[in-house]
């Protein structure tokens, strides 16, 4: 392995959520690493049919393939809603084509999805002038979460899907060995209700050429989250006493999909009572707060709500927040203004509950659990942002609005 391979683990770590959003902390991407872009085609079909939950699922199970190439090295990614972004080291591309190929196999098996997947070399996007940098947050004592900045991000994803893009190595189930553990995934919680009235999904992307200018705007939207909602745990979508492991088969047979895709009948059958079993276990467990000889489960809960994903940043801010009808308007307010002087583009979608799908490394803190809306959370709020940049790059008559 090259001396590039555990960049992104020897990172410093950026201790708040707004200081990794300021971009001071962000290194250069190694230019031997790639960008790795992976979405749902038709995932808006997919939604307006009911099946979020599937294209969900396939986004967190392509990530669990991925990390599970090489759990040595830790690797950077961003759930999406309807896929993910990864950058991984030139000494895994091999394996993580593999292991990628196994999702694709995965969505469309057992899910009837097409997941489109393609790579992008970081020296590529550098040598045109697209600049790739990553920060890493802390979540918790043992999780940390990746921060983008850079127009390459964007640019990468453009050219996946973008089926006559060069400079693009696509990943094709049908043209080689499709092999990858989806070790790790879950999906054993109830879908969480709005504490107030409603879950709202968010998508803010600044449009100014200027970084200094960009980050100055997203800083000022989490200053006005904050005036508007309080601090965070006012706003966090989870909380320790509303989450509840489920019974549900429609909900369970997610997971079950996934992790028993290979499996006789009779294995996935033992698959699917041992998860009942688990929840059955776990309830009783969480209502008489036991800790047991491997693991402390009176923690769980708490590091369940620490390790969430429900804000984010790629590139653009995304959040997850619940909160008041009133509070989402003066939000939208607010965006809308600055929408119209130039300096942002956004997208709200609300959504009654949230949804929660898990990636568990280890019972004992090492677990990381992706939020979104229920219904099509950041996958529907998207569509107003790209009508918005759509508009913001016709009245700007050229260039990229988004750096």
């Amino acid at each position: 392995m090259n001396n590039t391979t555990h960049f992104y683990r020897d990172l410093p770590v950026i201790p708040s959520f707004s200081e990794a959003t300021e971009g001071n902390s962000h290194a250069y991407l190694p230019r031997d690493w790639w960008v790795v872009i992976a979405d749902i085609a038709g995932s808006t079909q997919a939604i307006e049919t009911g099946n979020y939950k599937k294209v969900n699922t396939v986004g967190v199970a392509c990530i669990a393939a991925v990390v599970n190439v090489d759990r040595s090295i830790d690797l950077p990614f961003i759930f999406g809603g309807d896929g993910a972004t990864f950058a991984i080291p030139d000494a895994l591309r091999e394996d993580a084509i593999k292991a990628l190929r196994a999702a694709q196999q995965l969505a469309r098996v057992s899910f009837g999805l097409e997941l489109r997947v393609g790579l992008v070399r970081v020296a590529e996007l550098v040598t045109e002038n697209y600049w790739l940098r990553i920060g890493k947050v802390q979540l918790s004592q043992y999780v940390t979460q990746p921060v983008l900045s850079g127009r390459g991000w964007e640019e990468a994803e453009r050219r996946v899907k973008d089926t006559n893009a060069s400079g693009v190595l696509r990943v094709v189930e049908s043209e080689g060995v499709a092999e990858g553990s989806f070790e790790g995934f879950e999906c054993r919680w109830q879908n969480v209700p709005s504490f107030q009235d409603h879950k709202l999904a968010l998508l803010v992307a600044a449009t100014s050429k200027d970084a200094a200018t960009n980050f100055m705007t997203y800083q000022n939207v989490l200053a006005k989250i904050q005036a508007i909602y309080g601090d965070v745990e006012d706003y966090h979508p989870l909380r320790v006493d509303r989450m509840r492991l489920t019974f549900s088969p429609k909900l369970l047979s997610h997971e079950w999909r996934v992790r028993s895709a290979h499996l006789s009948v009779w294995q996935r059958i033992q698959y699917f009572a041992k998860m009942l079993f688990m929840n059955a276990a776990g309830r009783y467990i969480f209502a008489k707060k036991i800790d047991t000889e491997a693991v402390k489960w009176t923690h769980y809960l708490d590091d369940l709500v620490d390790n969430s994903d429900f804000r984010k940043f790629d590139g653009m801010l995304r959040m997850v927040i619940d909160g008041k009808n009133a509070q989402a308007a003066a939000l939208e307010k607010y965006l809308e203004n600055e929408y119209h002087l130039g300096r942002l583009v956004y997208g709200m979608h609300q959504s009654p509950e949230a949804l929660m799908t898990c990636i568990v490394q280890s019972y004992n803190g090492n677990h990381l659990h992706f939020v979104d809306g229920s219904d099509g959370g950041y996958a529907l709020a998207a569509h107003q942002l790209k009508q918005q940049l759509k508009a913001a790059l016709a009245h700007k008559g050229s260039g990229n609005a988004l750096e």
